[in-house]
């Protein structure tokens, strides 16, 4: 209705999981981040909470659209199935003939499937949304769905997504033994108050509007207000803030109008609307368009592409000339090349590389700090097989060798302590 008046390609605030529309801010990234890790490392139970409407089944969606070519997902959000109709949909969604229709026959032929993926390379899936609603019995057969596994690594992977009561019902007595299987979880927060006006801005944009800012400050401000930060009462908000300026012939939304949607709503504020300076909106989308990545994780940016802040010099440093930059790290050496290693990790595998990282220095059981300079070497060598791109990982390497090789800032070979 009003998209051609506003000059968007579609309408920007629908409440749909788009991942197309995913804001990526540092919880968010996290988040996403963690669940990427879980799956590619075989960690089996990941949990992912939020309150209603933060987001959590469009991070799901992302996670599927970027991985689809290398994972097998079954997405599953009829909570009100019985385990055994959950079997069912799980061979069906997979194609599996079972010409048996009993439980283990299901099981047996689900196990033979995730043989055949692990020998192939691949991994599956399992994403369970609104998981508060399962019934304790259903639990305990996911728990022992979960005991799909080799001797060294979990078959099928099991991401349990759901609103604040699932967290409450895990620590339940009952539920002890799956509580204790999940390796990764991460709770999802609401947007901060300066992250609203960044993420109507890049709503805004992704639908094409590159007009005046259509929102105005005391518009965002009582956004913020009386959204409190959830991406879909945000987006609700917005909707029909832009209907009603397309019904009074206003170009801009302003702070009145999103008085009149909240009364329509009978929305009210849970304290007082704190003032935003013209500066700290726009820092927000600042910071938001600096953070976001801008690539896909299945087609990274090229390392020679990158370009690294030198602190000492005040200036950027061309990745081309990557080699030289030992020469103007500070006095702890080894804790400035780990950082290296970081920053070049993160441009070769997206953002689950400081996690990645992290493993492995944990695995060694030292600190970053203490790294014994003569086991810098080894760094290199075990999180070189994470980043799964052939031709970023021999860049990688090529590069690290070159650091691995040249002084350091405090004269000494970075190899040759």
């Amino acid at each position: 209705m009003y998209t051609a008046y506003f000059g968007f390609r579609e309408k920007p605030f629908n409440v749909t999981p788009d991942p197309r529309f995913f804001y990526l801010n540092p919880g968010y990234d996290e988040a996403y981040a963690n669940l990427l890790y879980g799956i590619r490392e075989r960690k089996g139970f990941l949990l992912l909470t939020g309150e209603v409407g933060t987001g959590k089944t469009t991070i799901l969606q992302r996670l599927m659209d970027e991985l689809e070519s290398s994972v097998r997902f079954v997405f599953f959000y009829n909570t009100n199935l019985t385990f055994e109709e959950l079997m069912t949909f799980i061979c069906e969604e997979l194609g599996l003939a079972v010409q048996d229709t009993s439980q283990l026959a299901k099981i047996r032929a689900l196990n033979e499937f995730l043989l055949e993926q692990l020998r192939n390379g691949s991994t599956t899936v399992l994403v369970i949304d609104e998981a508060q609603n399962l019934r304790e019995e259903i639990f305990e057969n996911i728990r022992l769905l979960s005991n799909l596994e080799t001797p060294r690594e979990k078959l099928l992977q099991i991401i349990l997504a759901g609103q604040p009561e699932l967290e409450a019902k895990l620590e339940r007595s009952q539920l002890r033994q799956l509580k204790q299987r999940i390796a990764v979880e991460w709770r999802l927060e609401g947007l901060g108050e300066e992250e609203v006006g960044a993420f109507v801005q890049y709503r805004l944009k992704a639908v094409g509007y590159e007009g005046r800012e259509l929102f105005s400050r005391d518009a965002i401000r009582k956004i913020a207000a009386y959204s409190k930060g959830t991406p879909r009462l945000i987006n609700i908000i917005c909707d029909k803030a832009l209907l009603i300026a397309y019904a009074d012939a206003k170009k801009r939304v302003s702070a009145e109008i999103i008085s009149e949607v909240a009364r329509d709503m009978r929305i009210g504020l849970a304290g007082p609307i704190r003032e935003f300076t013209n500066n700290q909106v726009r820092s927000s989308a600042r910071e938001h368009q600096a953070y976001r990545h801008e690539t896909p994780l299945h087609e990274p940016t090229r390392m020679a592409d990158t370009k690294f802040d030198d602190k000492d010099n005040n200036q950027k440093v061309p990745h081309s000339d990557f080699e030289s930059a030992p020469t103007r790290l500070a006095k702890d050496p080894t804790t400035q090349f780990l950082d290296v290693v970081a920053k070049a990790l993160t441009e070769a595998m997206g953002p689950m590389a400081s996690i990645v990282l992290r493993g492995h220095l944990t695995a060694l059981d030292d600190r970053a700090a203490t790294q014994p300079m003569a086991r810098l070497a080894k760094i290199v060598e075990l999180v070189s097989p994470e980043i799964l791109d052939e031709v970023l990982r021999a860049e990688f390497q090529q590069k690290m060798s070159a650091v691995l090789g040249a002084p350091n800032g405090n004269g000494r070979i970075w190899n040759n302590p």
